[in-house]
Formats: structure tokens, C-alpha cells, sequence
């Protein structure tokens, strides 16, 4: 298991989370701390957005891929989230990447 780098605060303990690699090429978060893991998409390039799911407390996630539009993963797909539409941390990320013309938007 490979560590790649720190992401943000554990929303339990408040030490740092960070992103691991295992030997067949899953990707998950975890605080060293508490344990606190969750999954993250096998595929893609991951980038850190600076902010934090309203609903989960965990960093955003920009995941992009060649030739795709860039999607967002906190704990979970934030498309997979009831409040995505309604979101405003996505909102305005995409209002971004619109602007910018950047991850296919």
C-alpha cells in the first residue's frame, strides 16, 4: 500500500486524511488516526477542490479523465447524492469550469 498525499481534515478526529494506493491499483481514503475509509474511483486523474461536501464533511474531489467530463467524489459520487442538483459546492465548481473552459465544460 502506497500513500500518494493528504487531502483534508478526518471529519471525526480531525487528523489528516489521506489517499492510498494498494498493490492492484485501488484507491482509497483513509485517516491513520481513527481508521475512517472510503473508496475512490479506480480510473481517472484525482484533484483536490479545496472545499467540503455540505452534507458529509469530506473534501471534494475533482476526478477527470482523458477525452470525459470531469465528475466530483466525496465520500461517494456526488452525482449519486439526492442534493446534487441543489448543491451549491457544485455549483459553483462547475460555474468554474465552465468559465475557465477546463475537464470538458
Amino acid at each position: 500500500m502506497k500513500k500518494l498525499e493528504e487531502i483534508g481534515e478526518c471529519v471525526k478526529c480531525q487528523c489528516s486524511l489521506n489517499i492510498f494506493k494498494t498493490n492492484n491499483y485501488k484507491r482509497f481514503v483513509k485517516c491513520e488516526a481513527c481508521g475512517l475509509s472510503y473508496p475512490l474511483p479506480k480510473r481517472g486523474t484525482l484533484s483536490t477542490s479545496a472545499l467540503i461536501c455540505p452534507k458529509s464533511g469530506f473534501p471534494v474531489l475533482i476526478v477527470s479523465r482523458k477525452d470525459e467530463k470531469a465528475y466530483f467524489w466525496a465520500d461517494q459520487p456526488c452525482f449519486s447524492c439526492i442534493a446534487y442538483d441543489s448543491c451549491e459546492v457544485v455549483r459553483s465548481l462547475i460555474t468554474e469550469f465552465t468559465e475557465l473552459e477546463v475537464y470538458g465544460y
